[in-house]
Protein backbone atom coordinates (compact mmCIF):
# COMPACT_ATOMS: atom_id res chain seq x y z
CA UNK A 1 0.00 0.00 0.00
CA UNK A 2 1.25 3.18 -1.09
CA UNK A 3 1.44 6.48 1.32
CA UNK A 4 -0.95 8.12 -0.80
CA UNK A 5 -3.17 4.83 -0.80
CA UNK A 6 -3.21 5.25 3.35
CA UNK A 7 -3.56 9.04 3.49
CA UNK A 8 -7.05 8.88 1.25
CA UNK A 9 -8.22 5.90 3.61
CA UNK A 10 -7.27 8.12 6.80
CA UNK A 11 -8.54 11.21 4.95
CA UNK A 12 -12.19 9.06 4.28
CA UNK A 13 -12.29 7.71 7.62
CA UNK A 14 -12.22 10.70 9.91
CA UNK A 15 -14.93 12.11 7.74
CA UNK A 16 -17.10 9.90 7.55
CA UNK A 17 -16.77 8.37 11.81
CA UNK A 18 -17.10 11.90 12.74
CA UNK A 19 -19.82 12.60 10.85
CA UNK A 20 -21.97 9.75 11.44
CA UNK A 21 -21.38 8.54 14.62
CA UNK A 22 -20.28 12.07 16.09
CA UNK A 23 -22.57 14.16 14.38
CA UNK A 24 -19.76 16.75 13.86
CA UNK A 25 -18.81 18.64 10.20
CA UNK A 26 -15.00 18.28 9.97
CA UNK A 27 -12.91 20.82 7.74
CA UNK A 28 -9.51 20.01 6.26
CA UNK A 29 -6.59 21.68 7.67
CA UNK A 30 -6.23 24.29 10.34
CA UNK A 31 -4.12 24.27 12.93
CA UNK A 32 -2.77 20.68 14.62
CA UNK A 33 -4.22 19.64 17.71
CA UNK A 34 -0.53 19.68 18.69
CA UNK A 35 -0.26 22.77 19.07
CA UNK A 36 -2.72 23.57 21.95
CA UNK A 37 -3.55 21.27 25.40
CA UNK A 38 -5.16 17.96 24.45
CA UNK A 39 -5.66 14.60 24.59
CA UNK A 40 -3.64 11.70 22.59
CA UNK A 41 -4.66 8.16 22.04
CA UNK A 42 -2.63 5.35 20.09
CA UNK A 43 -4.68 2.60 19.20
CA UNK A 44 -1.99 -0.49 17.84
CA UNK A 45 -3.20 -2.84 15.17
CA UNK A 46 -1.59 -6.49 14.34
CA UNK A 47 -2.48 -8.09 10.91
CA UNK A 48 -1.06 -7.86 7.51
CA UNK A 49 -0.07 -5.13 7.74
CA UNK A 50 0.62 -3.95 11.20
CA UNK A 51 0.85 -0.44 12.53
CA UNK A 52 -0.99 2.26 14.78
CA UNK A 53 -3.60 5.32 14.53
CA UNK A 54 -2.77 8.01 16.62
CA UNK A 55 -5.13 10.85 17.35
CA UNK A 56 -4.61 14.08 19.13
CA UNK A 57 -7.57 17.11 19.76
CA UNK A 58 -7.60 19.92 21.19
CA UNK A 59 -9.75 20.05 25.02
CA UNK A 60 -12.57 22.13 23.48
CA UNK A 61 -13.56 19.59 20.66
CA UNK A 62 -12.89 16.55 22.69
CA UNK A 63 -15.70 17.46 25.17
CA UNK A 64 -17.82 18.94 22.55
CA UNK A 65 -17.59 15.62 20.56
CA UNK A 66 -18.14 12.99 23.52
CA UNK A 67 -20.93 15.29 24.31
CA UNK A 68 -22.22 15.18 20.97
CA UNK A 69 -21.72 11.05 21.07
CA UNK A 70 -23.55 10.75 24.88
CA UNK A 71 -26.09 13.02 23.97
CA UNK A 72 -25.40 15.28 26.99
CA UNK A 73 -25.25 18.76 27.64
CA UNK A 74 -20.80 19.69 27.33
CA UNK A 75 -21.19 20.83 30.82
CA UNK A 76 -22.39 17.56 32.25
CA UNK A 77 -19.61 15.44 31.15
CA UNK A 78 -16.94 15.05 33.07
CA UNK A 79 -13.03 13.71 32.11
CA UNK A 80 -13.08 10.52 32.31
CA UNK A 81 -16.20 10.01 29.90
CA UNK A 82 -14.18 12.52 27.79
CA UNK A 83 -11.45 10.19 27.32
CA UNK A 84 -13.77 7.12 26.89
CA UNK A 85 -15.33 8.22 23.94
CA UNK A 86 -12.06 9.61 22.37
CA UNK A 87 -10.58 6.34 22.48
CA UNK A 88 -13.94 5.07 21.43
CA UNK A 89 -13.46 7.48 18.14
CA UNK A 90 -9.79 6.50 17.59
CA UNK A 91 -10.78 2.71 18.00
CA UNK A 92 -13.75 3.49 14.91
CA UNK A 93 -11.58 5.73 12.99
CA UNK A 94 -9.08 2.47 12.82
CA UNK A 95 -11.47 0.07 11.82
CA UNK A 96 -12.69 2.04 9.24
CA UNK A 97 -9.09 2.81 7.75
CA UNK A 98 -8.64 -1.21 7.85
CA UNK A 99 -11.33 -2.23 6.44
CA UNK A 100 -10.73 0.28 3.85
CA UNK A 101 -6.77 -0.51 3.26
CA UNK A 102 -7.27 -4.38 3.64
CA UNK A 103 -11.13 -5.28 3.89
CA UNK A 104 -9.97 -9.61 3.58
CA UNK A 105 -7.75 -9.21 6.21
CA UNK A 106 -8.42 -9.88 10.01
CA UNK A 107 -6.59 -7.02 12.55
CA UNK A 108 -6.26 -7.59 15.86
CA UNK A 109 -6.72 -4.31 17.60
CA UNK A 110 -4.97 -3.29 20.64
CA UNK A 111 -7.06 -1.52 23.77
CA UNK A 112 -6.86 2.37 23.08
CA UNK A 113 -3.51 3.78 25.12
CA UNK A 114 -3.84 7.30 26.19
CA UNK A 115 -0.66 9.20 25.83
CA UNK A 116 1.12 11.92 27.80
CA UNK A 117 1.54 15.57 26.03
CA UNK A 118 6.05 14.40 25.71
CA UNK A 119 5.05 11.28 23.55
CA UNK A 120 2.80 13.42 21.07
CA UNK A 121 5.36 14.54 18.88
CA UNK A 122 7.04 11.82 17.83
CA UNK A 123 4.03 10.17 16.27
CA UNK A 124 3.54 13.33 14.09
CA UNK A 125 6.36 13.53 12.63
CA UNK A 126 6.28 12.67 8.78
CA UNK A 127 7.94 9.78 7.11
CA UNK A 128 7.56 6.38 5.68
CA UNK A 129 4.50 4.40 6.34
CA UNK A 130 3.22 7.40 8.51
CA UNK A 131 0.65 9.86 7.09
CA UNK A 132 -1.12 12.64 8.77
CA UNK A 133 -4.36 14.70 8.77
CA UNK A 134 -5.71 17.28 10.73
CA UNK A 135 -9.44 18.42 10.28
CA UNK A 136 -10.75 21.67 11.99
CA UNK A 137 -13.80 21.00 13.84
CA UNK A 138 -16.76 23.92 15.59
CA UNK A 139 -14.19 24.17 18.57
CA UNK A 140 -10.79 23.10 17.90
CA UNK A 141 -9.20 20.28 16.05
CA UNK A 142 -8.17 17.05 15.35
CA UNK A 143 -5.33 15.41 14.03
CA UNK A 144 -4.74 12.12 13.17
CA UNK A 145 -1.66 9.46 12.29
CA UNK A 146 -1.66 6.31 10.73
CA UNK A 147 1.39 4.40 10.50
CA UNK A 148 2.10 0.84 8.81
CA UNK A 149 4.94 -0.92 9.41
CA UNK A 150 5.98 -3.15 7.01
CA UNK A 151 7.02 -6.90 8.04
CA UNK A 152 10.72 -7.78 7.59
CA UNK A 153 9.91 -11.07 5.79
CA UNK A 154 6.71 -11.11 3.53
CA UNK A 155 4.42 -13.55 4.18
CA UNK A 156 5.29 -17.12 2.34
CA UNK A 157 9.08 -16.45 1.94
CA UNK A 158 11.37 -18.52 4.09
CA UNK A 159 14.28 -17.12 5.90
CA UNK A 160 17.48 -18.90 4.98
CA UNK A 161 18.56 -19.25 9.07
Amino acid sequence: MTDEELLAALRESVRQVLEKMFFAEPLDGGSTALEADGLAVRVAFDGSPSGALVLAITDAAARRVAADFLGEDESSVDSAQTSEVICELANMICGSILSRVESQTIFRLASPTILSADHWRFHFEPGCGRVIHTVQLENGSLTASAEIQEKLCPTGEKSGY
